[in-house]
Formats: structure tokens, sequence, C-alpha cells
């Protein structure tokens, strides 16, 4: 385990949940300790002043970028990269995850159903418009069909709908919401590169999105990696279209 010498640094989030909302308990120092609770799981702890930290932090250095199918290579400016806690991470991960189980029967449900109500609902639209193809001055009949016609016509909308809903559930925007707080944050700068301040034997979820408008529209990047600097004062990452989202990537935290 890594150490290192000089004066100690006193905790800024809770080693539990990660968060950064703690307090140091009244009359809590004595015997060379200082005792903190964490205001959002209750989580109290002690850490001993006269020892250096046993978990430095260190630097993970990074760039971001996307080669397009003609071989250009664009760096993305501006781009949020945000490392949080593995088991934050993991929790979110897994609650998703559940949650895309059962809308995904839902839909299902309702698509099934849909389906059967529009081919029901189409059958009945043609039935009355060979009725009104042998008698087409008949007003009861024209407004019988176009009745018919009205409430057909609605329903390949309402299931693009729907099959637009299923698709978003296997979408970044989908696992970016409710994304769970960092224990770091930065931005790209104007080549692409950013940099974060993160414990060095711990492990992160490190996300990050980014757009490119196109002729055709916007084109959207996510980025769900595992990271961890294993011990070392620094490490170089590359996010990009090895390790984007749907590229299969060993290191995604999707896999």
């Amino acid at each position: 385990m890594s150490h290192v010498s000089g004066p100690v640094r006193l905790p800024t989030r809770c080693p539990t949940c990660k968060g950064a909302l703690i307090q140091r308990m009244p009359g809590s120092r004595h015997s060379g300790y200082i005792s903190f609770i964490c205001m959002f799981c209750s989580h109290i702890w002690k850490v001993r002043v006269d020892e250096p930290r046993t978990n430095p932090d260190g630097a993970l250095l990074g760039d971001i970028s996307i080669v397009t199918r003609g071989g250009r290579k664009h760096k993305l400016a501006s781009v949020t990269v945000t490392a949080i806690p593995e088991d934050a991470f993991k929790k979110h991960l897994a609650s998703k995850r559940l949650q895309i189980e059962r809308d995904t029967e839902k839909l299902e449900q309702d698509m099934e159903g849909m389906v059967a109500t529009f081919q029901a609902a189409e059958a009945e639209e043609n039935r009355l418009w060979q009725i009104l193809q042998r008698d087409e001055n008949n007003p009861k009949k024209r407004d019988a069909w176009s009745v018919a016609y009205d409430k057909a016509k609605n329903f390949p909308k309402r299931i693009e709908s729907l099959k637009a809903q299923r698709q978003f559930l296997e979408s970044g925007d989908y696992f970016y919401e409710g994304l769970p707080s960092g224990i770091a944050i930065a931005k790209t700068d104007a080549n692409g590169k950013f940099s974060l301040s993160i414990p060095v034997n711990d492990r992160f979820g490190l996300v990050a999105t980014a757009s490119r408008d196109l002729l055709k529209g916007k084109e959207k990047y996510f980025w769900f990696v595992w990271v961890s600097l294993e011990g070392e004062p620094s490490k170089r990452l590359s996010l990009n279209n090895e390790n984007v989202m749907g590229a299969g990537s060993p290191d995604s935290a999707l896999a």
C-alpha cells in the first residue's frame, strides 16, 4: 500500500457512501484521533492525525476523441468527465438493469396489444371501404368508413412511440439519467484533454457524454468505463471509438 509523508489531510468525503456532506463530531479529538460522521448515511469513523494517509490521491490524465469513418480524428472539447465510486456506480447500474427488465416486459405487452388492435381496426376499415365502393353516394356508409379510417390511421404513430421507448432503454441517455455524485469532475480543454484527482487504490466508474452536429442531425457518444490507478501516482486513459458505448470494450461498465 502506498504511503505519503507530511501533514495529514482530513477527509472531505465519507469512505462508505463517498458523500461530501460530513461533519467533525464535537469533542472528538483525543488520543491522536478525530471522529467524523456522514450526514448522508450516518457512518461514523475515526481519522488518526499523527499518521500519514494510506490512500493518497493520484492523477488520471486523459483525452477524448472520435475518429470518423473518413479517418478524421475529432478532439472533443468541453466534455464533462465524472469519476463515480465503484459501489455507488454498481448500485446505479443494477437499478437501471432491473428497471429495464420491468419496463421492457410492459412495453412488449403493450406492443402486442397495440398491433392486434391495429390489425383489427385496419381490417374493419378495409371492410367498410369495400362496402362504400358499392354505394359511394351513401352518406351513412361514407361516415362509417371515415370514422374507421381515422381510428386506424393513428395506430402506426402509437406503435412507433412504443418502439422509441424500447430503444431508449438501451441508450446511453437512459443510463446517464440519475447518475450518483462523482468524487471528481473535470472538463476537457480545447485539445480534448482532462485531468482528474482520484484515490490511487480505489476503482471508479468513469462516465462522459459528447455530441457532434452533422448535416443529418446530432451524433451522440457515451462512455461508461471502469478505471483504477492501481496504486500508481498517475495513469493515462483515452476515451475513443474503442471504448465508447457499444464498442464491446472489456473495460466497459455495461458489459
